[in-house]
């Protein structure tokens, strides 16, 4: 009886590394992506890859060369995590593509098919005083770190840069750097 006894104890033994055995199979990658920076500030994650929804506007709205469209569209960027060791101020620069005609907005493009093509009027972006910003310029408006969160309010109107206004589509890609003095 201890023969048995001792025959079943060893094959259950020897039984459980088999049912613990784990099966890994490869079901993919994930990416994270951050970046490390010593700033004043962060930028808030819903402000970091902002979509601003211009609306629609017709072609005869705009009289002649250099008209604003008579709608300016509010959008505002948030900082976060602000603190005062590495600036007492913060401010923005705004980068992009402008066009020939214009340098003073951002090119505006129009997709007929496949092909990107200036649309005749470009983007132009005001600071909260409704101070035009300047495109690829040194920012000129800054705000105080005083609080561990800092708010911009801008705005955005389209401003015609050509008598001919290609119907369609609208799009301006245009970045923004922080700025401490």
């Amino acid at each position: 009886m201890t023969r048995k006894w001792l025959l079943f104890l060893l094959s259950i033994f020897t039984a459980i590394p088999a049912l613990a055995h784990t099966v890994v199979v490869d079901g993919g990658r994930v990416q994270m992506k951050g970046e490390l920076v010593n700033g004043g500030c962060a930028v808030a994650p819903e402000s970091q890859s902002l979509r601003v929804e211009m609306g629609q506007y017709r072609t005869n709205s705009f009289t002649s060369v250099g008209s604003f469209s008579t709608v300016a569209v509010p959008f505002t960027l948030r900082l976060v995590d602000c603190s005062v060791d590495v600036s007492r101020t913060v401010g923005m620069m705004f980068e992009g593509v402008t066009p020939a005609e214009d340098p003073q907005v951002f090119l505006a493009t129009s997709r007929p098919g496949d092909s990107r093509v200036s649309s005749g009027i470009g983007l132009a972006l005001f600071d909260s005083q409704q101070r035009q910003i300047i495109p690829n310029a040194t920012a000129t408006t800054m705000l105080p770190i005083d609080t561990p969160e800092v708010t911009f309010h801008f705005s955005a109107r389209y401003r015609a840069i050509s008598e001919h206004l290609v119907p369609g589509n609208i799009q301006s890609d245009v970045w923004f750097t922080l700025i401490y003095p």
